[in-house]
Parts: C-alpha cells; sequence; structure tokens
C-alpha cells in the first residue's frame, strides 16, 4: 500500500512539473488541474489568469486582473483565491470540502472552481494560447447557490468574439463545447460569468478542459 501511495505521489508530483513549467509542451490544459499549484501571481507561463470587466461592454480590452491574490488561505478557508473586495468579483480554488451556510447552503468538494460575479462587474478566467494551432474545448459550468437570486448568464469567447453564450437559472448548470478553434500564441479563450438582474447567491462552479 505504501509503494502505491509512493507511486501515486511520483505521478502527482511528475504532473506538477508539467502543468507549471512545460505549458507550451502540454496537449492538454485543464483548469481545476493547473490551478491548484498555483502558489504566486501571476504564476510563472501558466496561461491562466483571472479578471474582472466594470466597464459594461463585453471585450477583452475592457478587462482587468483581479487586484488581490492569496494562496493557500483565503478569508480563513483553505482556498487559493483571486478577488476584488471592492467589487466582490472573485475566483476561487477549494483544498477541502466546504460548505457555506447563510441565504441557504451549498457544498464544494476539493478541487472545486468556483467563481462570482462582482455587483457591477463580470468575472472572467482567461487562457492565453500558448501554442499555434488548433483547440477543443470542453466544460461545464454549475450555479450552485440555489436558494436565491436569479441565476446568472455566461459566454465562451475567442478574443473579441463571443461563440457560445446563455443563461442559467439558479440551481442549473450546462455544458459548453467548441472544437477545432483555430489559435496563435497571441489568440486568448475567455470565460465570461455574468449576474443576471442582481448578483446575489450567483457562486458558481466551473469545470473546463482544453485539448490540442
Amino acid at each position: 500500500m505504501k509503494k502505491i501511495k509512493a507511486v501515486l505521489l511520483l505521478s502527482l508530483f511528475s504532473l506538477m512539473g508539467t502543468s507549471l513549467n512545460t505549458w507550451a509542451d502540454a496537449m492538454s490544459w485543464n483548469l481545476a488541474r493547473d490551478v491548484v499549484f498555483i502558489k504566486s501571481n501571476p504564476a510563472p507561463n501558466s496561461p491562466w489568469a483571472f479578471m474582472q470587466n466594470a466597464s459594461g461592454t463585453n471585450n477583452p480590452e475592457n478587462y482587468t486582473l483581479l487586484p488581490f491574490f492569496k494562496a493557500d488561505d483565503c478569508n480563513g478557508n483553505p482556498v487559493t483565491c483571486w478577488q476584488d473586495p471592492a467589487s466582490r468579483a472573485h475566483v476561487s480554488v477549494h483544498f477541502k470540502p466546504y460548505t457555506f451556510t447563510g441565504n441557504g447552503t451549498f457544498s464544494l468538494t476539493p478541487g472545486s472552481v468556483a467563481f462570482h460575479p462582482g455587483e457591477n462587474s463580470q468575472t472572467i478566467i482567461r487562457w492565453s494560447s500558448p501554442i499555434v494551432g488548433e483547440v477543443n474545448v470542453l466544460g461545464r459550468v454549475n450555479h450552485v447557490h440555489d436558494t436565491c437570486g436569479d441565476g446568472v448568464a455566461w459566454s465562451l469567447n475567442v478574443d473579441g468574439t463571443v461563440i457560445q453564450s446563455g443563461s442559467l437559472a439558479r440551481g442549473k448548470g450546462t455544458v459548453f463545447s467548441a472544437t477545432k478553434v483555430p489559435v496563435t500564441k497571441s489568440s486568448a479563450l475567455y470565460f465570461v460569468l455574468d449576474k443576471n438582474a442582481n448578483f446575489s447567491c450567483d457562486t458558481s462552479t466551473i469545470d473546463m478542459l482544453i485539448t490540442n
């Protein structure tokens, strides 16, 4: 059993090295897998970044990085987070089971990537392409705070072009995907989370896999 655990740990450390140090050589980029190991902001050579847009116009020119970063412990929880305390936009990676209580409850499993739009801003996950070629995108977004609020809106953008979009009623989720998306080393994919009429109870989770 100890040998099996040792092999698994070695495999995990190998994954860490691949995920953080050889982005351009990777064949896939998994949001949850990659960001769980980020301990600095920005992470060296990472294609992932966490942003917001308070302009009211959904265009990459208006996106700015979330200004506050904390690794491993955010607001007293075992979480790495990117946030703007003023707008209340945030992205968080959870390392242990987490249950929120207040205006209802919801639970997050270890490894969950959760995010929330700001009061007057979108929250954005950016993937900057480290390759030239084509990529496929597969993901799922879930609205998890299902006891209040009015759900969320979302879009998947390639540079300044929206290629998919939708709206989620509270407690609902959807799959998003795109195939053979042409990219260069100046391209970026953006997943944009927005409020509907209000931003209360808009915590959502996202899984996102990009393959070459």
